[in-house]
């Protein structure tokens, strides 16, 4: 876990905000809440699920091929569903998505199953997350 997450934070912190811009259908400050809310809703639970049968099924085969292969790909400008979609600033939405990080990093309750991929360990969501991420910010441009 702390791999994983320590590459988020050194990612996320090399981000200079006045010298990137999205290139994708959502701007920085809506991709930067998206990528918060998922950590947030891996402690506190999604609003909504995949059934199980499709999470021990589907969802963990996909985990399992993002997993070796080394990055996610999903529709960049799908929302988690029952996510709740804001206007924000890039800095707002950053320091959002950097807070809930360091509060994944230090949780020590339960973690709830992913909507999709199903009941993951903190090793394994640490991974998603930055998976998650990386895959993100595969529409931001250095200006």
């Amino acid at each position: 876990m702390t791999q994983a997450l320590d590459t988020a934070f050194r990612r996320l912190d090399a981000l200079d905000l006045s010298a990137i811009q999205s290139t994708g259908d959502w701007d920085l400050g809506r991709t930067f809440s998206h990528l918060a809310q998922g950590v947030e809703f891996s402690m506190t639970g999604y609003p909504e699920e995949k059934p199980k049968l499709f999470q021990m099924t589907a969802g963990k085969l996909a985990f399992t091929v993002f997993k070796l292969r080394g990055r996610m790909s999903h529709g960049l400008d799908e929302p988690i569903p029952g996510e709740v979609i804001g206007d924000v600033s890039a800095d707002v939405g950053l320091h959002r998505l950097v807070t809930s990080l360091e509060q994944f990093r230090d949780h020590t309750g339960p973690l709830r199953p992913h909507f999709a991929f199903g009941a993951l360990g903190k090793d394994q969501f640490a991974l998603a997350h930055l998976m998650h991420i990386e895959n993100h910010l595969e529409e931001v441009r250095v200006d």
